[in-house]
Formats: structure tokens, C-alpha cells, sequence
């Protein structure tokens, strides 16, 4: 037997023994039955709008528990994230100690071949005329920039390049440099001659490097470095240093110590055997 029904049988018990009934209804069974299964009906509806009440009270206790579970966890990876950043925070505090703490290493500067009074000098030029002067120290050479010593296709020394290079003699006379010979070098870019009266003049790179090389050299000798100390040589197009055209095109002067270019020594002739001719 279902509880509505044990429900309405206690309710028509109830009925039965005693109610508020009109005079003569009181009496009447079938009165009293269909009162008693009335109240026993409205008692069921509201007992199944309790049940439903509690179903959604149960439904809203299991999504505030499922809520309060994800909580638990996020706060749970938080505290595990909080705990990494610590330990992060940690090492990266003993590695600044730690550099904060090393002796500095200072980067290693190439030591120039030249003595201290003319390495010192040729800085100065470089520093002086930063765009078109370039002094590499380690080798002993400083660069000009043929765009600033020359007009395209000319040999001839622009006037407002000459106080760079007589600058340069005047650090080539010293007594400090009179050990090291002067070797100086023509470039050029891979473009073709093409104009015909530079081809009169210049009838490849080559000889416009060889040329400018030349030039150079003159004005350095009429400055006062002597004529003996000084050699060109011209590589025209073939050695480049940069895909920027504007950078292959340039005069280097190198100070090499006298006898450690093979090349510039005299070649003397072998005295032939004796008995031949």
C-alpha cells in the first residue's frame, strides 16, 4: 500500500470519528468519504509540492557542492602556482646575488700592433671623421671611404679629404712610426667602367684602384712621410667587404713592421754556379 494511500486512510478514520459536519450530513457515509478523499487529495498535492521543493533544494545543494568542489581545486593550483613563483623568485634572487657578486669580466679589446702613441692617433682620426674613416686596430689599418676621397671614376683627391690624409702623414712621420713600412690599398666595387673617358684613363677596376692607391700615396709623401716607406698595390673589384657597394669602394692604409712583408723586400738575383755561364 502506497503512503498517500495509508495517508487517506487515516484521514477517513479521522472523518470518521468526529468533524464539522452539517445537521444531517454527519450521518451520511458517502459524505463523509468524498470529504475525507478531498482532504486527502489536497493533502497529496501539497506533499508532492514539498517533494518538489525538495528535489530542487537537493538539485541546488549538489551544484553549490560541484561550485564549492572547483573552487577548492583552483585555490588548490593557486597555491601550488604561488608555491613555483616562490621557488622561481628563490633561484632568480641567488643568481643576481650571485653575478652581483662575480668580478666583471670586461670584453676583450684587440690589441693593436702599432705602438701606443700611434694606435692612440689613428683612434682619434677615425673618431674625428666617423663617416668616412674606419680603423680596425687589431691589424693595424684605417680605412677611407672612396666616396669621400673621389668623384665617380675620378683618381684625383676630393680638397676636403686631403686634411684627413694629411692628418694621417703627420701621424705616419712620427718617430714613433718609423719602423713600419705604409702599404697602401686600392678597392673598388664590381660595377663596370663604362664611360669612355674614364676607360681612357682607367681601362679596368684594376687600374683605377692601382690609380686612387697612387694618388693617395702622393699625398701622404708630399705631407712627409718618406717615399721609401710607402707601397700601393690594387685589388680592384675582387676583395670585397660588404654586399653595400659604397663600402667596397675605399682606400686602406696598413702599417706593417719593416721585414714582415716578405713582398716588400728587394728580390735579388742567385749569383749563378761556377763554371756556367
Amino acid at each position: 500500500m502506497s503512503w498517500s494511500r495509508c495517508l487517506g486512510g487515516i484521514i477517513v478514520g479521522l472523518a470518521l470519528v468526529g468533524g464539522c459536519t452539517a445537521p444531517g450530513q454527519a450521518s451520511d457515509p458517502q459524505f463523509r468519504l468524498r470529504k475525507a478523499e478531498g482532504e486527502r487529495d489536497g493533502l497529496a498535492r501539497q506533499l508532492k509540492d514539498e517533494q518538489a521543493k525538495g528535489a530542487a533544494l537537493q538539485t541546488q545543494i549538489e551544484a553549490e557542492r560541484n561550485e564549492w568542489n572547483s573552487n577548492r581545486a583552483k585555490v588548490a593550483a593557486l597555491i601550488e602556482q604561488v608555491a613555483t613563483l616562490r621557488q622561481s623568485n628563490e633561484k632568480l634572487q641567488a643568481l643576481i646575488t650571485e653575478r652581483a657578486n662575480r668580478p666583471v669580466e670586461r670584453p676583450a679589446v684587440a690589441v693593436s700592433p702599432l705602438p701606443a702613441e700611434v694606435d692612440q692617433a689613428l683612434q682619434t682620426l677615425a673618431e674625428k671623421y666617423p663617416d668616412r674613416v674606419w680603423y680596425e686596430r687589431g691589424r693595424g689599418g684605417i680605412s677611407f671611404a672612396n666616396d669621400k676621397l673621389f668623384d665617380a671614376g675620378s683618381d684625383v683627391v676630393r680638397p676636403e679629404a686631403l686634411p684627413g690624409l694629411q692628418a694621417l702623414a703627420g701621424t705616419l712621420a712620427t718617430t714613433a712610426a718609423t719602423d713600419f713600412e705604409v702599404v697602401v690599398v686600392g678597392h673598388t666595387d664590381d660595377s663596370p667602367i663604362t664611360k669612355p673617358e674614364t676607360l681612357a684613363k682607367h681601362p679596368s677596376n684594376r687600374h683605377l684602384s692601382v690609380h686612387r692607391a697612387i694618388a693617395v700615396e702622393e699625398v701622404l709623401v708630399k705631407a712627409g712621410v718618406p717615399a721609401s716607406r710607402v707601397g700601393v698595390m690594387g685589388y680592384g673589384e675582387y676583395r670585397p667587404v660588404s654586399d653595400d657597394k659604397t663600402r667596397n669602394r675605399r682606400v686602406e692604409v696598413f702599417l706593417v713592421r719593416k721585414g714582415a712583408v716578405q713582398a716588400l723586400e728587394p728580390v735579388r738575383p742567385t749569383p749563378p754556379a761556377r763554371g756556367k755561364p
